[in-house]
């Protein structure tokens, strides 16, 4: 211990506790806010890739989320499907439907027991690649890669529950 530390009493040691913890909840808080508020960039990956195949209409839909600003310059120009590992349709894009989430549908002749790889390219770099495997159940097998965004409010919990138990002891 320093001397300021021996020279200050129990109180002083209480209130300096709280203020870190206010001050780590308030960066929990920041932290929070700014992951909920779409940052615009430039070149990026899909954040978002959502696929749901109907095995009795043999139907795949494929909802990508990918946040631009320009959607005739900045856009999802191809989506890749590779059946059992072996590609089995490429459709490129010119612009994007939405400039934040949209779906789109293809008709893929798929078995159970199937396995379909979704593969999505932005225009300026980046993509995300998401597993399917054909179950008998339509609907339950509904697969989604989390956000960046998730990631990092995931992080910062983290850091801040370990900062605060370290005030405490």
């Amino acid at each position: 211990m320093d001397t300021r530390e021996k020279s200050m009493n129990p109180q002083q040691n209480s209130q300096k506790r709280v203020m870190l913890k206010r001050g780590c909840i308030l960066f929990l808080l920041c932290s929070v806010m700014i992951c909920a508020i779409p940052i615009p960039v430039h070149a990026n990956a899909p954040s978002a890739l959502t696929v749901s195949y109907n095995l009795e209409t043999q139907v795949l839909q494929v909802t990508i989320t990918h946040p631009v600003s320009d959607t005739a310059t900045h856009y999802i120009h191809k989506v890749e499907i590779k059946k059992n590992d072996l590609i089995y349709n490429t459709t490129t894009y010119t612009s994007q439907p939405d400039p934040n989430s949209f779906t789109y549908t293809y008709h893929v002749n798929a078995t159970t027991g199937d396995t379909l790889d979704v593969t999505a390219s932005c225009i300026q770099g980046g993509s995300k690649t998401i597993q399917y495997a054909i179950a008998t159940n339509n609907g339950d097998n509904k697969k989604s890669t989390p956000g960046f965004e998730m990631i990092l409010f995931i992080c910062v919990v983290i850091i801040t529950i370990t900062v605060l138990r370290r005030i405490e002891a």
